[in-house]
């Protein structure tokens, strides 16, 4: 154990002596200014006319403002001794979320072993849902009709390209979806992005997770869950009636919550 200290002892003082923080250098500074402000004033002494000797009040105004910029100096020490506390809290308030499945602003799935989730919320009921999936250049990879529920609806894709019969390699794809009423009148909208959180980081002063092979926002996550319950959209080919919850191959199955069990 005390290897270990004096081992993570030796690499804080490398990280600080080879990144040191800005108030860290700017302390650094004014202490070479001050050494250089005292040499010249020693020297000023030594070497004044007795007759007219150096204004006082002037050396005073000069100390005066070297301890205003030491204090603010010490204060942004201690501002950034806050902001890596407020950091670090994050982070591990974020942690919790890797392994879990979210939905969060976007439009992002991602595709694993035939498999990709994605989500949409409408804000009435629907007569009809158009899907289309995306790849990342944009190309169309599948065109189905998607559920019809207001609120939030949710789509399988088993990576079977609709147009080809092709199957589409494992990545992150992109939902986009029209919804309209009865009388053919548009119906608003919101895709989200929906998969499991494999990491968690700081980016522009932000935090956020990686999501579908994308950035999300911590701040953008509207729902944290264990398993992602999923329907497959029917293809240009033919519709999908069951209302149940199914996988990729449309076989009923019951939806598991980890989170409630034992």
């Amino acid at each position: 154990m005390t290897e270990v200290s004096s081992a993570q002892t030796q690499l804080d003082l490398i990280n600080q002596s080879k990144n040191p923080s800005k108030s860290e250098a700017g302390s650094k500074k004014l202490s070479d200014d001050f050494d250089n402000f005292l040499l010249l004033l020693t020297t000023q002494l030594k070497n004044q006319d007795p007759t007219e000797p150096l204004d006082v009040n002037q050396f005073t105004n000069q100390l005066v403002l070297f301890s205003g910029v030491e204090q603010q100096i010490a204060t942004n020490e201690n501002l950034e001794k806050l902001i890596n506390f407020q950091t670090s809290s994050q982070l591990s308030g974020a942690v919790g979320y890797i392994g879990k499945t979210v939905d969060a602003k976007g439009n992002a799935g991602e595709l694993v072993n035939g498999l990709a989730g994605f989500s949409y919320e409408l804000d009435a009921a629907a007569a009809t849902v158009t899907v289309v999936i995306t790849d990342a250049a944009s190309r169309a990879v599948f065109s189905g009709q998607g559920t019809t529920f207001q609120g939030k609806n949710l789509v399988s894709w088993d990576g079977t390209n609709a147009f080809t019969g092709a199957k589409e390699a494992d990545g992150t794809y992109f939902v986009n979806v029209l919804a309209k009423n009865s009388a053919g009148e548009t119906i608003t909208s919101r895709t989200m992005t929906t998969g499991r959180v494999s990491g968690a980081e700081m980016k522009d002063g932000e935090m956020v997770l990686t999501v579908a092979g994308t950035y999300v926002k911590l701040a953008d996550v509207k729902a944290v869950r264990d398993v992602v319950r999923v329907v497959p959209p029917a293809n240009d080919n033919g519709t999908d009636e069951t209302d149940n919850t199914a996988d990729a191959g449309g076989n009923t199955v019951d939806e598991v919550d980890e989170s409630e069990e034992g």
